[in-house]
């Protein structure tokens, strides 16, 4: 599978998190582990997937993979948005119960790129956990304040708009899939 398709597979697991749909995004997860199991993302996705459907031993082993890529990616400089590593590496970090690795990565996410509201928004989660309130205050603070600049379009929605896109570029197997998974889909926004 060439890299333009390699992202699209990608892209369509993405909108499976987002659209709630956790079996058909593990499935596709481990299709892109055979492919290219050394990337954060793909071992974050599918650690996701695994703890939403409650296979919790096995998500646990993904979390601790995407940790390791995503301190990888941070250290090797492989990585030319370090802010998602960061971000996505205090989430893994968190879900291992590594508080003070998750606060750190968090703080350096916000260092990296302030006016990213869920960066705050994950910070005040670090902080509240290990109780430090008035960090946690302000984060959140940071939060609205950011998400007023630039507010989240509902996820489900941004994951059928994702399905969609990617159902313009796919061929073959992938969108005979995409078509499949696409009537289970909807978004109120």
């Amino acid at each position: 599978m060439n890299e333009e398709n390699l992202e699209l597979l990608y892209q369509v697991a993405e909108s499976m998190i987002c659209m709630k749909k956790y079996n058909y995004g593990a499935e596709l997860y481990k299709k892109l582990i055979e492919l290219d199991n050394k990337n954060a993302g793909i071992w974050h996705g599918y650690a996701n997937c695994l703890e939403k459907l409650g296979e919790l031993e096995g998500s646990k082993l993904a979390y601790e993979k995407a940790l390791e890529y995503h301190l990888r990616d941070i250290n090797d400089g492989n990585f030319s948005e370090k802010r998602k590593a960061y971000l996505w590496g205090g989430w893994a970090a968190i879900k291992l119960g590594k508080v003070e690795l998750a606060y750190d990565l968090f703080k350096k996410s916000v260092e990296e790129d302030p006016s990213y509201a869920y960066s705050w928004l994950s910070y005040a989660v670090a902080c509240t956990k290990l109780k430090r309130e008035q960090e946690a205050k302000e984060a959140r603070e940071n939060y609205k304040k950011y998400l007023k600049i630039k507010p989240y379009r509902k996820r489900e929605c941004e994951g059928r708009f994702m399905l969609l896109d990617a159902r313009e570029k796919a061929t073959g197997w992938l969108k005979e899939y995409i078509e499949k998974v696409l009537p289970e889909t909807n978004c109120m926004e």
